[in-house]
């Protein structure tokens, strides 16, 4: 399935809209736009969304002007990464969801490569102005719904093959993933990527078949999950994220 409209991933690929039009991107200028976006997601697990843009530029290779030249503000660029992590991630579960035979072992997967993209850096710690960017974007509304897709397609043979457990939907799995990305520390020593481990060990054995304690209520489904986020009442998106005074400061 070809990628949706204007979408350009870190590889500066940018696909063309519904007229044809050519990627407007010269070599040079998509080489540098994959550079400062690879460089913003590493310092992004790293030190976290708030780093200093010139440390981004840095880490890029690229002068400040030149980052402001691509992305005018930090929220552009955090739409940006986010854009491509989703990008990647889409790519990734539909060739897993072909390759797998276990639908369990190919979720798993999934879910650990969401993880490791810390595809949370979207919903947590965003100032109001990135978190508008990224929610108004149709790009990553139409990557992610097509993960979502894959996933559900996955847990749904998962239940029927009876390694799953039945009790849950696809909504359950995806507060999961929220909480685990917002309490994973930055990436870069082993004490992270330790707790990391322990953490989605935990969420992949409560999604078993096992004996264990029912779950109370409902599943929660993805509609749920978007109704959750268009009224800011999900962790880790803008209402539960507490008022930067400074961020009109930050933003460049």
């Amino acid at each position: 399935m070809p990628a949706p409209a204007g979408t350009t991933t870190s590889r500066g690929c940018a696909v063309g809209d519904k007229g044809g039009t050519p990627p407007a991107l010269r070599a040079d200028a998509r080489r540098n736009r994959a550079q400062i976006i690879d460089a913003a997601r590493a310092l992004f697990l790293r030190v976290g969304v708030d780093v200093p843009m010139e440390e981004i530029a840095k880490a890029a290779g690229v002068g400040v002007g030149t980052l402001y030249r691509r992305f005018p503000d930090r929220a552009e660029l955090i739409k940006a990464v986010s854009l491509d992590n989703f990008a990647r991630l889409v790519e990734l579960a539909e060739r897993v969801e072909g390759a797998e035979p276990d639908p369990a072992q190919a979720l798993t997967t999934l879910l650990r490569s969401a993880l490791e993209l810390r595809l949370g850096i979207t919903m947590t710690a965003l100032s109001d102005r990135a978190y508008r960017a990224i929610q108004s974007s149709p790009e990553i509304d139409e990557l992610r719904d097509r993960v979502m897709a894959v996933a559900q397609r996955l847990l749904g043979r998962a239940q029927a093959a009876g390694t799953i457990r039945a009790d849950i939907e696809i909504g359950d799995t995806m507060l999961a993933l929220v909480l685990v990305s917002r309490l994973v520390p930055p990436a870069g020593d082993d004490l992270a990527e330790m707790v990391f481990q322990r953490l989605f060990a935990l969420v992949v054995d409560g999604l078993r078949a096992i004996p264990g304690t029912p779950m109370p209520g409902r599943p929660v489904t993805y509609e749920d999950i978007n109704e959750l986020r268009r009224s800011g009442g999900l962790g880790g998106f803008g209402k539960f994220a507490p008022a930067d005074p400074d961020e009109s400061q930050r933003a460049r």
